[in-house]
């Protein structure tokens, strides 16, 4: 399953439009966009209505064994043109100051920056980074359902140091979709990232000697068999992570060690 998150309908209406996603007329709180193998919520604007709206999506979603997120909208920037299109390896949010490092696991197809999430919007822009209300909001919920591997912003410039931002919707959109094959190619590479995971099963045998170390929480578990797909995928061993963990008793050290590893791993990539 692929989620999208958005603030803004006009920033939804692309992905609605190419993916051909229906309004399903069963939930409220948020609108719900969805086909067979994705859905998109449009959340609202700030990090609070981001992180919301993604533990709402998750919320729905428990038969899912893995998820992959992507928060998809626009952003402000000092220099960068205006309709550039970024993938973010950077998150940090203005209060309180945290920092987010989403993982590139296969060429993304876009320029990277990071981005600040602020509070409230501002026109003040700096030029190591480009700004938006959300991101900060949608990472730090969504990995709470999955690894960081799977979770990902894209943000496309509205403005900058010389073209203070407008609300025109139309504009946004467009903005958006002159990516959109771009953006396609992106979350195919990371469905089907997800489905190695997804297929890639660890034995009754091996989960349990690593599950019956600790106590971990329903939301650890997806998270456990989330980190575990992604090393058996890269050609790690059940014996060796078992190996790995072995001195470790508490299920947040165990998640810690096996999230270190898969870091570790990624950057070699």
């Amino acid at each position: 399953m692929l989620i999208w998150i958005t603030a803004l309908h006009c920033e939804a209406k692309p992905v609605i439009d190419f993916y051909r996603l229906k309004k399903s007329p069963a939930h409220r709180g948020f609108d719900l966009y969805q086909n067979d193998d994705m859905c998109l919520v449009v959340s609202g604007i700030g990090k609070t209505s981001a992180a919301a709206a993604t533990a709402w999506v998750a919320a729905l979603l428990p038969s899912y064994t893995s998820i992959a997120w992507i928060n998809l909208g626009i952003a402000g920037a000092a220099i960068q043109d205006i309709g550039s299109a970024f993938w973010i390896h950077k998150i940090t949010s203005e209060s309180p100051r945290q920092h987010y490092f989403p993982v590139p696991t296969f060429t993304t197809g876009f320029d990277s920056s990071a981005c600040t999430t602020l509070d409230e919007a501002s026109n003040e822009y700096h030029p190591e980074t480009l700004f938006d209300m959300e991101a900060s909001g949608f990472f730090s919920t969504a990995t709470r359902f999955s690894s960081a591997e799977f979770i990902h912003c894209l943000k496309i410039v509205s403005d900058n140091q010389d073209q203070q931002p407008g609300f025109d919707k139309a504009v946004i959109s467009a903005q958006i979709n002159q990516h959109i094959d771009s953006i396609d190619k992106f979350a195919k590479k990371l469905e089907m990232l997800n489905q190695q995971s997804i297929n890639l099963k660890i034995s009754d045998t091996d989960w349990h000697s690593i599950l019956d170390r600790a106590r971990f929480s329903m939301t650890q578990q997806a998270q456990l068999k989330t980190v575990l797909g992604f090393l058996l995928n890269r050609d790690f061993d059940a014996e060796t992570l078992i190996r790995q963990v072995s001195g470790l008793s508490s299920s947040r050290d165990i998640l810690k060690q096996l999230n270190q590893i898969r870091l570790d791993e990624s950057r070699n990539l």
